[in-house]
């Protein structure tokens, strides 16, 4: 990992860490309001909601980096290696494919009347809680670039498709 890489998963997690942080005080400081003195904001559970969605988008790539996302190892194991490598480069590219019309689709609705309504609560314009998901994607086409570009330098070799198969 070069030092750009490293220094954007670094703020990504911290960022991510900031905003759990916040939304921890926010929920918690309207639940005290709430028993103790009888009264809450009307936008603190808007805020709490907001800050959730940012921290889940902003985790998804750093669940992507770190590949903790719920996956079907069984039947990458039982492959050969060459077999597995190309199933992962095609789950990539289908990953791709995927985020990239979900992001199209995403500024298209941030131009549009929806991205300009305002929040009940807090009076947002709704197209700064859909910029979470841009940056989400931003950040995953990133990953997703890494990842195959890790995967083309450790690509299996001839030499290593042979001893696998010799070993079964």
């Amino acid at each position: 990992m070069n030092k750009f890489d490293k220094l954007l998963s670094q703020l990504n997690d911290l960022i991510a860490a900031v905003l759990f942080i916040l939304m921890f005080v926010d929920v918690f400081g309207s639940v005290i309001l709430r028993y103790v003195f009888g009264f809450s904001y009307r936008w603190s559970d808007e805020l709490a909601r907001y800050l959730f969605i940012y921290m889940i988008f902003l985790g998804i790539p750093i669940a992507f980096r770190e590949n903790i996302h719920a996956a079907i190892e069984y039947f990458t194991a039982t492959f050969f290696k060459k077999i597995s490598h190309a199933l992962q480069i095609f789950c990539d590219l289908l990953i791709t494919l995927t985020i990239t019309y979900i992001g199209y689709y995403t500024i298209t609705m941030m131009q549009g009347r929806l991205g300009k309504t305002l929040s009940p609560g807090l009076k947002l314009p709704m197209g700064y809680l859909y910029l979470s998901v841009i940056i989400c994607i931003f950040l995953l086409l990133i990953e997703l670039f890494r990842r195959f570009m890790s995967s083309y330098k450790n690509m299996p070799v001839k030499e290593d498709i042979i001893d696998e198969v010799n070993l079964r």
